[in-house]
């Protein structure tokens, strides 16, 4: 396979009445899947559970706005006429980031959990 072959796909696709067409190359795209582990160990368990490093860093913002909301508005309840601030998101989008927040603390759990049995047994 030449560098030339790597770098380009090619596609068929099909015109109105049917029928296929080889009928052009096209570079294949320069997007690569994000890793935080690189080398021979990208491909291990171990590895692919440490790739939930932004999943924990999600839940840790979601919790951080929900928080930072409900603060700002138990704040307004004591503050003066004109003297509130806007929280960052309302009740109901702070209600949906707790639980995406939660759900995924429980596949990251359940996760750890099934890598300890199978390290125990």
């Amino acid at each position: 396979m030449t560098d030339s072959s790597k770098q380009t796909e090619h596609f068929q696709h099909a015109d109105f009445s049917g029928d296929h067409q080889d009928t052009y190359r096209q570079h294949r795209p320069a997007h690569q899947d994000f890793h935080w582990i690189e080398g021979k160990a990208q491909g291990s368990p171990y590895a692919k559970f440490l790739e939930t490093l932004d999943v924990t860093a999600g839940i840790h913002t979601c919790l951080q706005i929900a928080y930072a909301s409900d603060l700002e508005r138990a704040a307004n309840l004591d503050a003066d006429t004109g003297a509130t601030t806007a929280p960052a998101v309302g009740i109901v989008e702070a209600d949906q980031l707790m639980r995406l927040a939660i759900a995924c603390a429980g596949l990251i759990r359940d996760e750890a959990r099934r890598r300890v049995e199978v390290l125990c047994d």
